[in-house]
């Protein structure tokens, strides 16, 4: 990965911010590794160690996720998402709540189901699957929370561990892992690394945003083999140019690991 990696540091120089960035091959455990242990405020990638505490506690039977849950008025939030633009009381699975915080962010949706499960529970299950800078501190939205230096963190090394635990369909029974990889297959914020990406190409991912902050990672699937990525940015004077780094980044990847592996195959 050394032509990517030179690449990659190109490109990353005619930008301002912090960055972690890491590329794992799936096939060979090749890895690319910028900044893995640097801490970031997680935004909504925190999303996705709540997704996955969700399915430990369904494969224990403390919860089901057909059991319904309702939403009141009172605990719609602003931010990404559709349910406050709902009915009050709207009732939904806890499976539908699930996917509507992974594929469209919702915050409310997210609230709901940190209430359900516990904030305690998704750092305790972290710190078991060994993440190390990984910590669920605020809900979606509380930024009163925040600004008192109770921010959600994570680093780019705790999220690739993640999405490979949920790739290999570790620690869980097979169909909880599929599920989550079906759900983020479904994201439909695509403005980050699949954004120059053929329409075809499969993503399964995760996005987060905030003030100065924009984070993507995911599961890349290609046709010769599967690639874990993760790229966090924060410190932003712009959050259009986190977005644009992203993007950038995304092409970039796609095109070493397609058209550069068919150049040295050939």
């Amino acid at each position: 990965m050394e032509l990517l990696r030179q690449k990659i540091e190109a490109l990353l120089g005619t930008y301002t911010g912090r960055w972690g960035l890491i590329i794992v091959d799936q096939s060979t455990q090749e890895r690319l590794e910028l900044n893995p242990n640097m801490i970031f405020p997680a935004a909504s990638m925190i999303k996705v160690p709540i997704m996955y505490e969700i399915m430990r506690q369904a494969a224990a039977g403390m919860i089901h996720l057909d059991d319904f849950l309702t939403i009141e008025s009172s605990q719609w939030v602003g931010g990404a998402g559709i349910l406050q633009e709902l009915r009050p009381n709207i009732t939904m699975t806890i499976r539908e709540l699930v996917t509507l915080m992974i594929i469209l962010s919702d915050n409310t949706a997210t609230n709901r189901l940190i209430d359900l499960i516990g904030m305690d529970a998704v750092n305790t299950t972290m710190v078991k699957l060994g993440l190390k800078s990984t910590v669920l501190r605020r809900q979606m939205m509380d930024f009163e929370a925040a600004q008192s230096g109770k921010e959600n963190e994570i680093c780019a090394a705790d999220l690739i561990l993640l999405f490979e635990i949920i790739e290999k369909k570790l620690h869980l029974p097979q169909e909880y892992g599929e599920l989550m990889i079906d759900i983020l297959k479904r994201q439909q914020v695509r403005d980050k690394l699949p954004f120059y990406l053929p329409e075809t190409t499969i993503l399964a991912h995760k996005t987060g945003t905030l003030d100065g902050v924009e984070h993507d990672g995911g599961i890349l699937f290609l046709p010769h083999g599967s690639y874990l990525i993760c790229i966090l940015t924060a410190d932003l004077k712009e959050n259009y140019q986190g977005l644009q780094l992203v993007a950038s980044l995304g092409k970039i990847i796609y095109e070493q690991l397609i058209i550069g592996r068919s150049d040295h195959v050939s």
